[in-house]
Order: C-alpha cells, then sequence, then structure tokens
C-alpha cells in the first residue's frame, strides 16, 4: 500500500477524471510530492503493457534534487530492481517503469512513449518541448498529463491555465493561494510579506501572473511589442530577398540559429528559429547547405576563432572548408549586447508560423539578471538557462543588423582595436594561411613571455 496521506487540499486533483490537469500552487504547498505520488499512482493503475511515466522537471539537475528521492521513496514497496541512478528511472512489478527527467535537453525525450507524467514549474519550461515531444509522445497510448507550477509573468503556463479555467470538462484546474489554502500559518504569512517584497510575495505566495519577473532584462520591450499587436504575423518570408543567420552555438548547451531577413520598410524579420543541443558542428554547415532559401550572411559567435583540440581547426575553419563564407560577430561586452538589442526592438518582427518563434519570445520575457547573494543586488550578468542561449543570439543578430539602421555608435570598437572591421566580409579579413599566421603569432607572443 502507497505510504502517502495526500493533503487535503489535493484530493480533488488525485480524485480527477479528466485527461489534462493544471496546478497553480503557492510555494511550499506539497505540490511536487503530490506530482510524484500522482505518477506513481499512475503507473500502477496502467492497465497497458509496459507502462511508462514520467516527472519532468526544467532540468535534469532540477529533477534529481527536487523529486528522485520523493519518487525512490514513495515508489519503493513496488521495485522490482533497485533504482537506475544513473538515468533516474525505477522499475515497478509488472515491468512499469517511470522515469526522472529534465527539460533543459529535449531530445534526450524524444523516441519514448508516454502513458501519463506531470512537468513541474511548467512555466520554466520551453513552450515547444511540450507540443513537440511530450504529446506525440502520449498521443497512440491516450496518455494523461499534468501541468503545474508557480507563476513568472505571462509566459505559456499563464496561458496554459486560461485554457484549463476555459474547457473544465477536458482540464482539471487547482488554484491555491496562501492567503486561502490554509498550509501555512497566517503568523508566517505575514512574515514573509516582511521580509519579501510585494512583487515577489504576490508571484511566490499568491499565485499572481501580473508580478513582474524579477531582474528582467526586456520586460519593457516585450511588453511593449505586445501591447502593439503589430509585430506578429504569418507567413513573413519573402523568397525575393536573402535570409541572414546569427548563431549561438553551443554542445551541452542549445546551439540557436536565427534566420532573418531586413525589409525595404525598415523592419528586421525573425523568420526561423532552429535549435539543436549535442550536436557537431557539421550538423549545421549540412543545414544551412541544404536550405532553400538565398542564404545572405552568416554570422558567428566572437569565439568561433578558437581552434577545437580535437580536430584542431576552428569552427570558421570548418565553415570556410564547407565553402561557406561566415563573418563574425565583433567582440563586445554584455551590455552593449544588451544596449543593441534594446535600440532595435522596435523594429523586429516576428513570424509566428515558425515553432521556434514562440520559443524565442519566451526565451526574451525569461531574460533575467542573476541576483547576488553576497551584494543583495542583481549583478551586470544574465542568468545562464534555455533563455540566454535564444537572447545570445538574438543580441548577436542586433550587433550586426544595428550599425545598417543607424542605432549603434561606438559600442563595438573592441573588434576594430584588433584590425577587425565588422562592415567587411570575413573572407576579406580572414583566410586559412591568415588564421595559422594569426595563431603563430600568439604562440610566438606565448613564448615570449615565458621567456
Amino acid at each position: 500500500m502507497l505510504d502517502y496521506t495526500p493533503r487535503e487540499q489535493f484530493l480533488p486533483f488525485h480524485n480527477r477524471r479528466q485527461r489534462w490537469a493544471t496546478l497553480c500552487t503557492h510555494r511550499r504547498a506539497g505540490k511536487t510530492v503530490a506530482l510524484v505520488n500522482d505518477v506513481v499512482v499512475g503507473s500502477l493503475q496502467c492497465p497497458l503493457r509496459k507502462p511508462q511515466h514520467a516527472y519532468v522537471g526544467p532540468t535534469f539537475t532540477q529533477s534529481k534534487r527536487i523529486a528522485w528521492a520523493y519518487l525512490k521513496d514513495y515508489a519503493e514497496p513496488y521495485f522490482s530492481k533497485p533504482p537506475s541512478e544513473s538515468e533516474l528511472k525505477v522499475t515497478l512489478h509488472g515491468d512499469r517503469t517511470i522515469y526522472c527527467l529534465g527539460a533543459d535537453n529535449p531530445d534526450s525525450l524524444r523516441g519514448m512513449y508516454l502513458d501519463g507524467g506531470v512537468g513541474d514549474e511548467y512555466a520554466l519550461f520551453r513552450p515547444s518541448v511540450f507540443t513537440t515531444i511530450i504529446r506525440p509522445a502520449l498521443s497512440d497510448r491516450n496518455g494523461w498529463w499534468v501541468f503545474a507550477s508557480t507563476p513568472r509573468g505571462k509566459n505559456l503556463f499563464w496561458k496554459q491555465y486560461k485554457e484549463a479555467v476555459a474547457s473544465p470538462a477536458e482540464h482539471y484546474s487547482l488554484l491555491l493561494r496562501a492567503s486561502e489554502s490554509g498550509l501555512i500559518p497566517d503568523t508566517e504569512l505575514a512574515s514573509l510579506r516582511k521580509d519579501m517584497d510585494a512583487e515577489e510575495y504576490a508571484q511566490e505566495y499568491e499565485c499572481s501572473f501580473d508580478a513582474a519577473l524579477k531582474g528582467a532584462i526586456y520586460a519593457s520591450e516585450v511588453n511593449d511589442t505586445f501591447a502593439g499587436h503589430r509585430a506578429f504575423a504569418k507567413g513573413l518570408y519573402d523568397p525575393n530577398l536573402p535570409t541572414h543567420v546569427a548563431f549561438d552555438l553551443g554542445f551541452t548547451d542549445a546551439s540557436v540559429a536565427i534566420f532573418w531577413q531586413e525589409h525595404r520598410d525598415g523592419t528586421i524579420r525573425i523568420v526561423k528559429v532552429v535549435v539543436t543541443q549535442g550536436v557537431d558542428i557539421f550538423t549545421h554547415i549540412d543545414h544551412l547547405q541544404k536550405l532553400n532559401v538565398e542564404l545572405g550572411e552568416v554570422w558567428l559567435p566572437p569565439d568561433a576563432k578558437a581552434k577545437n583540440l580535437q580536430t584542431g581547426r576552428s569552427i570558421v575553419e570548418q565553415f570556410i572548408g564547407a565553402d561557406l563564407r561566415p563573418q563574425i560577430v565583433p567582440v563586445h561586452k554584455v551590455r552593449d549586447r544588451i544596449a543593441a538589442t534594446r535600440r532595435l526592438f522596435p523594429r523586429v518582427h516576428f513570424d509566428m508560423e515558425d515553432e521556434g518563434v514562440e520559443d524565442l519570445l519566451e526565451a526574451l520575457k525569461g531574460y533575467h539578471r542573476k541576483w547576488d547573494e553576497n551584494l543583495l543586488a542583481f549583478s551586470d550578468h544574465p542568468e545562464h538557462d534555455w533563455c540566454s542561449d535564444y537572447a545570445d543570439a538574438f543580441g548577436y543578430m542586433c550587433v550586426v543588423a544595428a550599425p545598417r539602421f543607424g542605432h549603434v555608435k561606438g559600442h563595438i570598437s573592441d573588434t576594430t582595436r584588433r584590425g577587425s572591421d565588422p562592415q567587411r566580409p570575413f573572407l576579406e579579413q580572414f583566410h586559412l594561411e591568415g588564421l595559422f599566421a594569426d595563431n603563430e603569432a600568439k604562440i610566438a607572443a606565448q613564448r615570449r613571455r615565458i621567456m
């Protein structure tokens, strides 16, 4: 028998009959414990052969830290073999499997079938994770799903909660505010209100979607864009114009490629956003070579000149070897990139026909500065999460496009001092022999310092 006594506030959730459920709860309400046990019960009750269920957190690390111990504890009486610590997987009697997964590497979820599961802290998810990966995994076995989170502004979780409330026959919904739940004593709530600022308390304990995300970098720009509704349309791609691309390259982190066109009316139109994870540079090169568009400028991040220890070649050299003509985003400071983005934002239009563009918008909403616990202030550096991968690529686009629109003056002088002119084509600045000579000069300089 399951060693779990649900809190009274979660009994209607466990007894629901709808296929979909959305939980909007305050901090310390016991949401994660309820979700883990809902998955365990769902697995034990599933009549299908070899059922698979999943608890999915925003990141693999968070899932392991927050839910993995709970899952092992509550599911232990039904283990058919010891849990897999490397996969965060438990196997129950009857060949029933439950996984602890992270939404930060969505490709790791591909190919699975699911009979049910939960997405915890769903407000931190990339929007396409559910629509392109989890939802198809549920389809052939008619699986169920739970969206659960504390609000973080009017993002994808806000949309999901509104949809759940509007469709009670298909969606179970629960809104649990601290002032109404009775789970936290009034004296403690009063103390929390003293210790937290009003917006923070409203978001974390009163489930307010209207509270601004603390430290949000592009809050006013995104709000202005949404308020005008002018920047969103479908079918913005113009086959008569070249399509440029800016990369933020990663391997363990996501690689983001933003494709845009510059129109005669002075607008920059983002027509496609491609995100990959764990792939080599040749995958990006192959994708560009197969695009059925007039490819314009290809911009790589400032560190693309660095040589790879495995291949002995830089990313730039690999692009050149594939007959592509890349350019390097000028070396700049993060604050200058943010300034360029803010200035160019009013010109940017988003093609909502592409699903990756929706992810980009959510990332720009969630892009925020890191909180420094020692200084008790927001640092100059943004938080490094999935939002920053998108925001960096978007920022690179703005850095290289802004000078053509007369927006950025003198912000990007570091590259000029290094002898590289951002207005000249990359191959006029560098070629394979030049790159080799540049590298030899660096080695010689290092030797002189050692001597």
